[in-house]
């Protein structure tokens, strides 16, 4: 594996060391990131699973129920570029940790919700706190592994791909077990709380407040190809491009399960097994950020829209059987979380300076979950007008089309690092 090249910042932040973390130090600190993404991921991927039975409770049809499934993508929005200006000017570990409560509570309430209103308003909270949590993640840790930015993102990566695998596996063992949906619930609210204070233990404030290569003086990284405004040719086309992804990821992680259950007839544990193996093939972005780092951030993506085009036409269309699906779904989380995701964020950092490296942070969220908001219900709109079938392949199929071209019109030279 390439070796992590940390950075040593040149001041001091508030309350943090002027010494630097040892290599173990720091390595300790994003295995401590991993686990805390981990309860970010289960807590995300328990609703879609749940939503059989919560539908069944309260009596909502598709597009209610999908809506409810990707509707958390409205805090992430909302929260994206304010908490983007706040990492660049406030302290990011308190700002992380607040993230983190707040979707563990949020998590927690969803199973006191009176109907669709309220429910709707806890949904959207929790995704406000894993913005916060998230952009902090990112932006702490591409700060400090600057030089490896879609590789590290890619091993965080594997916090939440390790969430999305355990978490509707044991979800639907808990319903299974006590004939109740709200167990997941109440369980991964305090899995959440506790992470929460690993990480306010373990991890110092030397490690999250370092701004990387934007406070250099013995190795400045050179930044003169890159364009002086935050909005410039690359971030434009990365922010148009983008929302596109999430309306494809978010309408396939939101009514997977259901078109699971509901279509093909898979039997609750069946189609638990499935979507847990999309958490799997999260696990790797490692992997696909180190191919991004390795050759091209760039032409990455662009081949990860080619085989996710792939890929989802077969789950929605070509798939039947349980074997199939488990291979599709472990490679839709190998694709689209595990390479996609990555080196989505890196791109967007690689086309700004260092120092607004919060902001493109934060300008992902918003872009990513903007579509993510839309997804459910629209998904879940189309296949009430036009059936399973043609509505992933509008939704699925067709959407990441609009990644490719943006691909191919990205400036190289005007990247970070190139």
């Amino acid at each position: 594996m390439t070796q992590l090249s940390p950075s040593v910042s040149s001041y001091e932040p508030l309350g943090a060391s002027d010494s630097p973390l040892s290599n173990r130090a720091a390595l300790f600190c994003l295995l401590i990131f991993i686990a805390a993404y981990a309860t970010n991921g289960m807590d995300r991927q328990v609703f879609p699973m749940m939503l059989p039975w919560i539908s069944k409770t309260y009596h909502f049809d598709l597009k209610t129920a999908g809506s409810l499934s990707t509707i958390f993508t409205l805090g992430l929005v909302i929260a994206g570029v304010p908490t983007g200006y706040l990492i660049d000017r406030w302290n990011r570990k308190t700002t992380l940790l607040i993230g983190m409560v707040i979707y563990s509570i949020f998590t927690l309430t969803t199973i006191y919700a009176i109907g669709f209103a309220d429910m709707l308003f806890y949904r959207a909270a929790s995704g406000f706190g894993e913005a916060m949590q998230q952009a902090v993640l990112f932006a702490a840790a591409g700060s400090y592994f600057y030089k490896n930015k879609a590789m590290v993102f890619g091993i965080i990566q594997i916090g939440f791909g390790l969430g999305g695998a355990l978490g509707p596996y044991l979800a639907t063992l808990m319903v299974v077990k006590t004939g109740n949906w709200h167990s997941p619930f109440v369980w991964y609210c305090i899995f959440g709380l506790i992470m929460a204070m690993v990480v306010w233990w373990a991890v110092p404030k030397t490690f999250t407040e370092n701004k990387g290569s934007a406070k250099r003086a013995t190795e400045q990284v050179a930044v003169s190809n890159i364009p002086e405004r935050f909005w410039n040719r690359n971030s434009i086309l990365c922010t148009m491009s983008i929302p596109f992804t999430g309306i494809m990821m978010f309408g396939y992680m939101g009514l997977y399960p259901t078109f699971l259950i509901k279509q093909l007839h898979f039997a609750p544990k069946i189609a638990a097994a499935a979507v847990g193996i999309y958490g799997f093939g999260c696990m790797f972005g490692v992997l696909g950020g180190w191919v991004g780092d390795r050759f091209s951030t760039r032409w990455t993506i662009f081949a990860s829209y080619c085989v996710i085009m792939v890929n989802t036409y077969l789950i929605f269309s070509v798939a039947t059987q349980p074997w199939q699906h488990n291979v599709l779904s472990f490679l839709q989380g190998l694709i689209a979380s595990s390479t996609l995701y990555p080196n989505n964020v890196s791109l967007l950092q690689k086309s700004v300076r260092p120092a607004m490296i919060g902001r493109a942070t934060g300008l992902f969220q918003v872009c990513h979950y903007t579509g993510g908001t839309a997804a459910g219900f629209l998904f879940g709109l189309l296949v009430t007008r036009i059936g399973w079938h043609q509505a992933a392949l509008i939704q699925e199929t067709m959407f990441p089309i609009v990644g490719i071209i943006a691909m191919c019109l990205i400036r190289e030279d005007r990247l970070l690092g190139s």
